[in-house]
């Protein structure tokens, strides 16, 4: 009567667990499936299996039941693979190949969305020659790309990336060909020369709210124009290193519907304490990264605790350390899901994370220091990696922190929409590939050594969405390796450095050509 009740009730598990939405559809997968059906049919041929060969199958039935156990409570908010991947985004319409290639034809490059960047017409450097001699076709090829870009169905943004020297056109008579684009979502200049009468150009599209100029040419009279774009929401300039007049640059905080602002300038250093002071007026921002120089802590907390942020969900820290005063300061804006922050002491780091867990919770990107400074260890890493899971819905997250031991992952395995974390030491083997499996949503993986064989070729199957694993000790990636990662069902790209390695990577070029899928990122080639 029991085994009537058992077997019905394992099949509901395993169908809850979503090895058929997670495993099934992979044909790399299905030797986890029949893994477990095979160690689950008690036959009288398991006479002939060696106590060890027992052991070995039960650890690896109570590995996969662990891990089926831990997914459970989240399934019920999973999306589809596919629902997760956006393959129904409209610009992967087959139906508009036909037009993606005649934009191509113009000499016009299509971006599609990656990197935090949206659908975009790259309008690099176009250009035929004539007499001999090179003539630059950056208006022309806009100009008869208008019709095409306005049958596109969906917003589009104009990037357009120059070169700095001489012989690169200014851009002002391009620039009023994007006025005549219907659907704009905006315009990114990257390495350009801008002229008075592209400023004026731009100033005149009435549509345009999303403006980005990275590493072109900026300057005060630049600044006036765009300070007189009201419509602008979406605000990211660049100034390098070039000195800036601090009063027309607090002009552009006078844009009344600004939300996401980015800026980079010099600015002396007792000036930048007025520019903060106006800034926390601003009080529709929701994504703010200012670095305007060096300031201080006081200057930081002073533009909390004087203004309204109740909209700010997402910033960008520069320059300055999470102190205690600074740490307690955040709170003032109980929206904020991102943070990004330079490292400090990790007395300071400790208590950020503390503050952070027990003041806003909701956090969903965490990104402090690099991976280079100073890291928490022993007890004190382990106890940020048990506030780190305290963060319900947290993404993303990049802290100092070198891994004391395997079972000090614990805490992440609560995170059910965790994509990436940083851990020094992060070395894949069977105990770290346990908890690593108990991550559903875990997109990348930055480790150290490769240290695993067949003995863990049932878990990495349950790795079911990493898409790339960036390797600090490739002299640990063989061929037997890399076969044993190809069951990783979503893998398609791995990295490494080939730089003062003491040993070259024992991985055959026959291995590689094996798996055409994977993408082998080698810096140092």
């Amino acid at each position: 009567m029991l085994r009537q009740w058992l077997i019905p009730f394992v099949a509901v598990l395993v169908a809850l667990a979503g090895i058929g939405g997670f495993l099934i559809n992979s044909d790399r997968t299905q030797a986890v499936v029949a893994d477990k059906q095979a160690l689950t049919d008690v036959t009288p041929s398991i006479q002939h299996h060696t106590h060890t060969d027992l052991q070995k199958s039960g650890r690896r039935l109570d590995e996969i039941n662990q891990v089926i156990a831990s997914r459970v409570p989240q399934l019920s908010g999973l999306q589809s693979a596919n629902a997760r991947r956006g393959s129904g985004a409209p610009w992967n319409d087959p139906a508009l190949n036909n037009l993606y290639q005649q934009i191509r034809n113009q000499k016009l490059t299509l971006w599609f969305p990656r990197n935090d960047e949206p659908f975009s017409i790259w309008v690099g450097n176009p250009e035929k020659i004539v007499d001999g001699k090179k003539i630059y076709q950056h208006a022309e090829a806009l100009q008869k790309s208008v019709a095409l870009i306005n049958q596109l169905p969906f917003p589009v943004r104009i990037w357009f990336y120059g070169t700095r020297d001489q012989s690169n056109p200014e851009l002002g008579e391009c620039i009023e060909a994007v006025a005549e684009i219907k659907n704009l979502s905006g315009v990114k200049f990257s390495y350009c020369r801008i002229n008075e009468r592209g400023y004026e150009a731009l100033r005149n599209i009435p549509q345009l709210q999303d403006l980005e100029i990275l590493h072109s040419h900026l300057d005060d009279t630049a600044l006036e124009q765009i300070a007189q774009m009201d419509g602008l929401r979406r605000l990211h300039l660049h100034f390098g290193k070039k000195k800036m007049d601090s009063a027309v640059a607090e002009k552009i905080l006078d844009l009344p519907h600004l939300q996401d602002l980015k800026l980079c300038m010099a600015l002396v250093p007792e000036r930048a304490a007025s520019f903060w002071k106006k800034l926390s007026g601003c009080s529709e921002l929701v994504a703010l990264e200012v670095d305007c120089g060096t300031v201080k802590q006081d200057v930081l907390v002073k533009f909390l605790k004087d203004g309204d942020h109740q909209k700010l969900e997402k910033w960008v820290v520069r320059n300055v350390s999470p102190r205690k005063k600074l740490s307690d300061a955040f709170v003032l804006a109980p929206q904020l899901t991102s943070l990004k922050i330079p490292s400090g002491s990790t007395e300071e780091m400790s208590y950020l994370l503390e503050k952070l867990a027990s003041d806003l919770p909701g956090m969903t990107n965490l990104i402090i220091g690099w991976d280079t400074g100073m890291h928490m260890t022993g007890d004190e890493a382990r106890q940020a990696l048990r506030q780190l899971g305290r963060f319900k819905n947290l993404q993303e997250c990049h802290v100092p922190i070198t891994l004391p031991d395997a079972y000090s992952l614990q805490p992440l395995t609560r995170l059910s929409q965790l994509e990436s974390f940083y851990c020094k030491d992060l070395n894949l083997n069977q105990e770290t590939l346990l908890l690593l499996a108990q991550m559903p949503s875990l997109k990348s993986l930055d480790v150290n050594v490769l240290n695993f064989g067949e003995e863990s070729a049932h878990l990495l199957p349950w790795l079911s969405n990493v898409e790339q694993i960036e390797i600090r000790a490739p002299n640990s990636l063989t061929d037997e390796r890399l076969a044993l990662l190809d069951t990783l069902p979503r893998l398609s790209r791995l990295e490494w450095c080939d730089i003062a390695i003491q040993e070259p990577v024992p991985l055959t070029p026959e291995a590689r050509k094996k798996y055409p899928h994977i993408e082998f990122d080698i810096c140092g080639n």
